[in-house]
């Protein structure tokens, strides 16, 4: 271990939130997968019967209302609705009280690999019919990526490294692998960090569609989603938010927080192969997995459970 190593802080995972298409609290999703109930089923929030693929993973009854500012609420995006509502339940969990420590001190790094895609279909409609007089001036706030993480920021007083990561289905790891760095290295003391997306339109199904990505198992959606199986035909569109408080060590410590678990490393590679195909020989993947050992200080043996997911690859121990 260098020395520059050997003095960066350590970091904890001290608060989770989440909205899904299981549920909308962390308590309620744990109790829906362990009940092995499926969130995908038939699209309702718009006709899907011209498509080829009519089901995903849908946020069901979700109400903006439960959103602690409802004028601010009304400014954003579905995904980024998603993104606050996570984040304040890990707030909640964490037990901080954000507006007693320095503001400077707190940020937030977020996943998302499409933007709003609502609101970008929603303002074309608005020129198709009226021209361009009629595109909201929030077209562009609402839609950029980086408006979910501006979103939290501005809601919960977080005035640190605020920044967007998007990198496909990678884009949610790699932000919380740069919230650990900022942590790390000193930069921020709690740092908010995973993804939200909100795709499920007739453009963003469309488009997956197009690119042969989905699952057509129209008449058994809740079997569709089977990775590494045989008779796997693809992915299924799905939405939601995921948020975890990751804290610096000592400052958890402080505050008597409960620590879930210690963030010990990462590792990250691209293949730069295939616009989406990983390399059939999975260099990539095991690449990254040795990178994050590595910097974690863990041998093959201390693993215990591994979540395989990503086309850009990216790990975390």
């Amino acid at each position: 271990m260098t020395r520059e190593r050997s003095n960066w802080r350590r970091v904890v995972i001290t608060g989770l939130g989440t909205v899904n298409p299981l549920a909308s609290t962390v308590a309620g999703f744990w109790d829906a997968l362990c009940a092995g109930r499926s969130g995908i089923g038939p699209i309702q929030q718009f006709d899907a019967s011209r498509f080829s693929v009519r089901f995903a993973g849908e946020v069901k009854g979700f109400d903006p209302a439960c959103l602690p500012d409802q004028r601010a609420a009304r400014r954003m995006d579905r995904f980024s609705r998603f993104a606050v509502l996570a984040a304040a339940e890990a707030i909640r969990d964490s037990g901080l009280e954000l507006m007693a420590g320095d503001p400077y001190r707190h940020g937030i790094a977020l996943g998302c690999s499409i933007g709003g895609l609502n609101e970008f279909e929603d303002g074309h409609s608005s020129y198709l019919r009226g021209g361009p007089r009629k595109i909201s001036p929030f077209v562009i706030p609402k839609m950029m990526p980086n408006a979910a993480p501006a979103c939290v920021a501005i809601q919960f007083g977080l005035m640190g490294p605020c920044t967007a990561v998007a990198s496909a289905c990678a884009s949610a790891a790699d932000a919380v692998n740069d919230a650990f760095r900022s942590l790390q290295r000193g930069e921020a003391d709690v740092m908010l960090a995973g993804g939200a997306d909100a795709s499920i339109t007739p453009m963003g199904l469309g488009g997956f569609i197009a690119a042969r990505a989905l699952s057509t198992r129209n008449e058994d959606p809740q079997s569709a989603s089977r990775p590494f199986d045989r008779d796997r035909d693809g992915f299924v569109l799905s939405e939601g938010a995921g948020v975890v408080v990751l804290e610096e060590l000592d400052h958890a410590r402080a505050r008597g927080a409960k620590i879930y678990a210690e963030f010990l490393g990462c590792g990250r590679t691209n293949d730069a192969y295939g616009i989406a195909a990983p390399h059939p020989d999975g260099r990539g993947a095991s690449r990254a997995i040795l990178l994050a050992l590595q910097d974690a200080g863990l041998n093959c043996g201390e693993v215990d459970y591994i979540n395989a997911h990503a086309t850009v690859v990216s790990y975390g121990c």
